[in-house]
Order: C-alpha cells, then sequence, then structure tokens
C-alpha cells in the first residue's frame, strides 16, 4: 500500500509550497484541495478511463494526482497529435471523456467539501497510460501503476538527493513518462513544482523560478548553454534524457559548471532505470551510469540490455485490454538496446537493436555514426537514417543540427578518416534539432527518402 502521496504531504507541510508558477503559489494544502474536488469530479462522471490533451500546467498536476485518488486511468496524449489520431486512440482504448487544455480549470478548481479521511492506495492499481515514441513500429500504449511510478520515483530521488524544500522545473511534455515522473518525484519527496509557462525558455524559466533540479532534452540544455549558462547556477542536478548528448555538449556543459546527470530509460520501465550521479567526473558522464534501486539490470549473451523490478510496467493497454510485456521465461524485459556494463557497473549503451541497417552488405550502426559526427567541431547534435538504394541496398543519411549558424565545412572527409565507406553519410541535411524528447527516426527517414535518390 501507498499513502496518497498529496495528501501526505498536506498533513506533513500544509503550508509549504507545492506548485509554483507565474500566477502565484499553491501549497500542499492548496493542493490536496483541488485533488479532492477533481478526484470527486471523477468519481461523479462515472468514467473508469480518462484522456488529457495538454501541457504541462498545474491543473494538469490536479489531474494526475486526482485520478489516481478517484481510481481512474490517466491516458495523457500528445498536443500535437491531429484530432483523427486523438479521436481513433480514444475508440481503441475506450475513452469516453477527453478533456483539453479549456477543461482543465474547471475539473482542477477547489470545492467546498469538509477535507475527508483518503485511504492508502494499493501499489497495483493502474494509474497512467503513456504511448512509447514509436521508434520501431506503431506506439505502444504502455500501462503503468502506482507502485510503478512510486518504486521509479524513489530511486531517482534517492541518487539525486531530492527533498522536502527542493524545487523542481516541470519543463518537459507530461505525455511522456519522464515529464510525468518529475510531478510524482516531487509530490512523494515534498519537493515544490515550479511549471513555467508554454513558450518560456530554460534559461528565462530557470532565472524565475531558481529551482533546484531540473530534467533536459539535448536541444534544452544546448540552448541554455547557447543563451545563458549561469542561470543554472542554483542548481544541484540536472537529469538528462530523451536521446543521446553529443560529448561537446556534455564538454561545454561541464565547463560552465553545470551539474548534469546522464539517465538511461524507457517508458516501459517507468523512466529511468540507471544513472550517474550529481558531481560524477567526466568519464562517468560518457556512462549512462549505474542501476538505481528497485530495478534490475543484465546484458544478454548477445549483447542486448535486459531489465526487470519495481518499476517494470504492467503491460500495455490493446482494445482487447491489457497485454502483459513479454519476458524471457526468468522473467526479464528485453528492451531493444545493446549495451554493455564497464569494469565500474556503469551502463554503455551502443544502440537501438532496430536501428540498424545493411549497406552494400556491410552492418551500418547509426548511432555509432552519430557519435563520430557529434565529435566533431561544429556539430551540436546529429540523426543517421538509412535511404533506400538500388545499388547499396540502402545508404545513410544525416541530420545535423549545428552548434553554430551553419554546418561546418569537410564533414564527409573528416569521417571517412575514423568510419568505413560504407557508413560515411552521402548526404547531410541541416536540422533544428528533435520537436519530442526523441529524435523521429522514421519521420527524418522519410524527408530523407523525399529528397534523395541513390
Amino acid at each position: 500500500m501507498i499513502p496518497d502521496p498529496i495528501r501526505a504531504q498536506a498533513d506533513a507541510h500544509p503550508d509549504a509550497a507545492a506548485v509554483v508558477t507565474d500566477a502565484g503559489t499553491w501549497t500542499w494544502e492548496d493542493l490536496d484541495a483541488r485533488v479532492a474536488a477533481c478526484a470527486a469530479r471523477l468519481e461523479e462522471s462515472g468514467e473508469a478511463r480518462v484522456a488529457v490533451v495538454s501541457r504541462p500546467s498545474a491543473e494538469f498536476v490536479v489531474l494526475l494526482f486526482g485520478a489516481l485518488r478517484a481510481g481512474a486511468l490517466l491516458v495523457p496524449l500528445a498536443p500535437r497529435w491531429p484530432a483523427a489520431a486523438v479521436e481513433e486512440t480514444a475508440q481503441r482504448l475506450g475513452l469516453r471523456l477527453v478533456l483539453g487544455e479549456a477543461d482543465l480549470g474547471e475539473i482542477a478548481r477547489p470545492g467546498r467539501a469538509a477535507k475527508r479521511p483518503v485511504p492508502p492506495i494499493e501499489a497495483s492499481q493502474p494509474w497512467t497510460v503513456v504511448h512509447t515514441s514509436g521508434t520501431s513500429g506503431e506506439p505502444k500504449a504502455v500501462l503503468h501503476t502506482a507502485g510503478n511510478h512510486a518504486a521509479s520515483a524513489r530511486g531517482v530521488s534517492a541518487r539525486l538527493g531530492l527533498r522536502a524544500g527542493d524545487t523542481w522545473l516541470l519543463d518537459l511534455p507530461m505525455h511522456h513518462v519522464g515529464g510525468l515522473g518529475m510531478a510524482v518525484r516531487c509530490a512523494l519527496a515534498g519537493a515544490a513544482m515550479a511549471i513555467p509557462a508554454p513558450g518560456t525558455g530554460t534559461a528565462e524559466a530557470l532565472r524565475r523560478f531558481r529551482p533546484t533540479h531540473a530534467s533536459l532534452v539535448s536541444t534544452q540544455l544546448f540552448r541554455l548553454l547557447r543563451d545563458d549558462p549561469a542561470a543554472g547556477a542554483g542548481l544541484r542536478a540536472i537529469l538528462l534524457g530523451g536521446s543521446a548528448i553529443a560529448p561537446g555538449l556534455l564538454d561545454a556543459a561541464v565547463d560552465a559548471g553545470l551539474p548534469v546527470c546522464i539517465g538511461y530509460g524507457m517508458t516501459e520501465a517507468t523512466s529511468t532505470v540507471t544513472m550517474t550521479a550529481p558531481g560524477a567526473d567526466r568519464a562517468a558522464l560518457d556512462t549512462s551510469g549505474t542501476v538505481l534501486p528497485e530495478r534490475e539490470l543484465r546484458i544478454a549473451a548477445d549483447g542486448e540490455i535486459e531489465i526487470r523490478g519495481a518499476t517494470l510496467a504492467a503491460g500495455t493497454l490493446t482494445d482487447a485490454g491489457l497485454v502483459p510485456l513479454p519476458l524471457t521465461p526468468d522473467g526479464w524485459f528485453r528492451t531493444g538496446d545493446r549495451g554493455a556494463l564497464d569494469a565500474t557497473g556503469r551502463l554503455v549503451v551502443a544502440g537501438r537493436v532496430g536501428n540498424g541497417f545493411v549497406s552494400g552488405g556491410e552492418n551500418v550502426q547509426p548511432e555509432a555514426v552519430e557519435a563520430a559526427l557529434a565529435r566533431r567541431p561544429g556539430v551540436a547534435e546529429a540523426v543517421v537514417v538509412p535511404v533506400p538504394s538500388a545499388e547499396w541496398g540502402a545508404r545513410p543519411v544525416a541530420f545535423v543540427r549545428p552548434s553554430g549558424a551553419a554546418l561546418p565545412d569537410g564533414l564527409r572527409e573528416a569521417l571517412r578518416e575514423t568510419l568505413p565507406p560504407h557508413a560515411v553519410p552521402v548526404a547531410f541535411i541541416p536540422w533544428d534539432g528533435p520537436d519530442g524528447m526523441k529524435p523521429d527516426r522514421r519521420g527524418l527517414a522519410e524527408v530523407a527518402q523525399r529528397r534523395f535518390k541513390v
């Protein structure tokens, strides 16, 4: 059993800050009153499953914990999804209540009912459904329980030293498990959630809210270092994730004194599985750190990373019901990522199993080419995708986000010094970086195929 996290903080620290926005601050007592009213409205609706299409907001936080208290399953959907995709998902998963941003103010407003006792929550209680990024095949609707989220939060908070009185900047999409995880960590630890208004730059948000912790993707870190690295001076930890971080970007972050931590995780594991600790040396940041509490990790004979533990999701939700995750006979989940453990037990991720392709009879692992590109001056980030070729089967094309105003010259010649000929991209396309937490490899491959015939 798990104590209701919002009620627990309201009892322990009623007047402490819980949610901080440009509009003001809600205490834990304020948040608890809103969560109680939201839970009552959800119960009155009679709907066991609720979808929400919204950017991060204080009202979203109310709905997240209101659903937990009401025993409703919350399904956050990406605001960038077209209406047809939202409708199809709602029909497939039996979602009759779909809330947009305009609806959240009403469902999250405080009520006038007297404060009532809140019973503890079963760890097995379904809580959220998060769609995977769909890097291989169609996105899956992964169901997480209250116990999954709690175990994930405990492990991350222990590694990062999150405690009551701290503040975490909630600046990642809440339809990703990483965004939900930040809210759960804060609720369990008693840390405040700082939520900037949409469109606020990372440096501006850091200066405005002065958080102790933040989660950033590569693009956000790049812009922070470009715009105002001193804005992160008060941070004790920056958890980086979403996709691989270029070595040059890490060098710049370390040189700027930013307390970056590298993590490895996935939706099926309720976010982070391994992580470096704040203050880790530069060599450690070339790895994904060691396994967090309540998780286990091993490398299979074929090099694939396998995981198990309390954070492993209950399964995937389909129109036919809940389908458990596929496990090995001894209970391990095969992640689809290749990796190895170094001599100190730190994870080194080599790349996605499904990303590799064959060019002229030779294997190409895009992540290896991307790493070689990221080591070049003037390259902030790169994604390599295959383009069909009648002669070669496939050829690599690179999308490159430059660290300056334009792509550096001589990339192909430089890569020929370190990569075999079949792995050197045949074209380099300027790119602004991912729109979400991870690059859309399938979308980029489609763009490349339209532009190039090789």
